[in-house]
């Protein structure tokens, strides 16, 4: 008890002395931000009980983040209302089913113009809700979290009501420091939410604060959409956007945090991304990022589990100066005692899985690493070239490890319609380097788990990835890249990305500064917005070209002379396993 009692008194002191006591204003050029990995309540006598149940595990991850001075805290997706279980399978639903369920659960949500504070607001609002606005104002702190929302409707007056009498949304709550709504989102993309209604014209939902920034936000699968996320490429009055997610993992090119990394950075925007945890739906993945500045702090521990993930954050405006002593961040791993929604030893990440990308549709070609070190080579796929310069090194004593096992290196083009294992299709252009775990394209992106023996044979020394594209197409690239083992995406001082010459045929141009070794991918990926709804596109022959790089050498020299600093990789965690 004593041992418990010391160990909370050193996390408080500890919270001090890293974040001063003052929260931030608008001069102040940083704010501290925090995401939460999350694990729901999933069980219960009803779905209200459930909701009520999760808020209250909510009211100890406020209080704990007050500690650390936090100014704006963001919860995941479907962390309230949470998905119920069928065993330790997510249940499904048809759209009937899923509606009686949520009927009960879901809240009605006041428009932000109403200025409510729902912690007075009486019984027309959930008391998961009312919970969160109540914490808030008591906090001192923006809180952002996800809610079933309900709207009732007249089916014989309204064209777009639904036939049960009330619309469904999956909802994004944002309350102040006074626990008033000062935002409301309707996720525009539902992924197999089936019954979940959309409006009619998707939302561009933002929110001022009184540290003077202004956040944007949406929902999960919204991120690979044209609305409502490329609204906040093009707005330059938003610079930071809010994140709420229950991601599933698709690699090779959709693991959370990468994807979240790669977003951020090609909208050049601070992005706070909160993600539900679930090691058995392969969901997971935190993190705060600075746009083109990179990562800030990242977690993605491949297990479930309850986090709390703090970062300083700079503001955009501020970029131009470099500001010195950022704190470091933190993550604060909450135990059972805390947060008990998890029992036992967390389940972990099947790393070899189907929920993947098939490469089947892709034109590739597997490098051989150990007969060549210099890896030439334009793979063409339906009407796009991409061509890859790669320079490697390849240690023959590592590789012959008994009992050893090593990853392989397959370049990768692609330019056509593909499925996100859902029932949508969409556009897709890439051009990629994917480790597999073996010579074949299927064994891309699987990972080998922790039990077996991976040697590291090979050095990625230089790559260099380039290609010919039209910006003013409706499609929108993407730097992605990730890191075997961590699961963490690459720092911005490790890579090079950019753009080159007039739009309609820039050259575009991405380039691995820092040799690697446990480089998992590394590519270039384009969501090509106008192909959407199109069907599926079949398998093609491959073609190949060799050549020259040379005419690059003029403009890879940006990269030397091009300076610009990033945030640091540090990261206190702090695991606390008293009980």
């Amino acid at each position: 008890m004593l041992s418990n009692l010391f160990h909370y008194f050193a996390i408080v002191i500890l919270a001090f002395c890293k974040y001063s006591s003052q929260a931030s204003t608008i001069d102040s050029p940083t704010y501290t931000a925090a995401v939460v990995e999350y694990f729901p309540i999933v069980a219960g006598i009803d779905g209200k009980e459930i909701a009520e149940a999760n808020s209250n595990n909510y009211l100890t991850i406020i209080k704990t983040a007050s500690t650390y001075n936090v100014d704006i805290l963001v919860f995941p997706e479907f962390g309230l209302s949470s998905l119920p279980k069928d065993g330790q399978r997510e249940k499904l639903f048809n759209a009937t089913g899923y509606r009686d369920y949520y009927r009960d659960v879901a809240s009605y949500v006041p428009h932000p113009d109403e200025a409510v504070v729902l912690c007075n607001a009486g019984s027309k609002y959930a008391k998961s809700l009312q919970k969160i606005s109540c914490a808030a104002r008591d906090s001192r702190l923006y809180v952002v979290v996800n809610h079933q929302e309900k709207v009732d409707c007249e089916p014989n007056l309204s064209a777009d009501c639904a036939p049960d009498g009330f619309l469904l949304y999956n909802t994004n709550i944002a309350f102040d420091r006074e626990g008033r709504v000062v935002a409301r989102y309707r996720k525009y993309n539902p992924f197999n939410e089936f019954g979940t209604n959309v409006t009619l014209e998707p939302e561009h939902s933002s929110f001022q604060t009184d540290f003077g920034v202004t956040f944007g936000q949406f929902i999960c699968f919204d991120l690979l959409h044209q609305e409502p996320s490329m609204y906040f490429v093009k707005n330059p009055d938003v610079k930071d956007v809010i994140f709420s997610t229950h991601w599933f993992d698709y690699p090779p090119f959709l693991e959370a945090t990468e994807i979240q990394a790669a977003w951020a950075y090609a909208a050049d925007v601070n992005f706070l991304a909160s993600g539900y945890s679930d090691a058995i739906t392969v969901s997971g993945g935190s993190g705060i990022y600075g746009g083109k500045m990179g990562p800030i702090v990242t977690y993605h521990p491949m297990k479930t589990s309850n986090a709390l993930v703090v970062g300083e954050v700079l503001k955009h405006h501020h970029r131009e100066k470099q500001v010195e002593n950022l704190k470091k961040p933190i993550v604060y791993e909450f135990n059972h005692a805390e947060v008990p929604t998890i029992t036992g030893i967390p389940p972990h990440v099947n790393l070899s899985r189907n929920f993947k990308d098939s490469l089947l549709l892709y034109t590739s070609e597997l490098l051989d690493v150990e007969k060549s070190s210099v890896h030439v080579t334009t793979l063409c796929d339906r009407d796009i070239c991409c061509d890859f310069h790669i320079e490697t090194s390849f240690d023959k004593k590592v590789a012959a490890k008994r009992d050893a096992v090593q990853y392989r290196y397959r370049i990768v083009a692609f330019n056509g319609v593909t499925s996100y294992g859902n029932m949508s299709t969409s556009g897709l252009e890439v051009c990629a380097l994917v480790t597999c775990t073996g010579d074949s394209f299927e064994n891309c992106g699987d990972y080998y788990d922790d039990s077996t023996n991976v040697v590291m044979p090979t050095r990625l020394d230089s790559v260099i990835i380039t290609r010919r594209v039209n910006l003013d197409e409706p499609i929108f690239f993407f730097p992605t890249t990730l890191l075997l083992q961590t699961y963490e995406p690459l720092g911005s001082s490790d890579f090079a990305y950019l753009t080159s010459g007039p739009s309609e045929s820039s050259l575009m141009v991405m380039h691995l500064i820092k040799p690697q070794t446990r480089l998992a991918t590394f590519g270039i990926y384009g969501r090509r917005f106008d192909r959407d709804g199109e069907p599926l596109t079949m398998p093609s022959k491959a073609v190949e070209l060799n050549i020259s790089f040379m005419a690059l050498i003029g403009l890879l020299a940006v990269f030397v002379v091009v300076g610009c600093w990033g945030y640091p990789r540090k990261t206190m965690v702090i695991r606390n396993k008293a009980e």
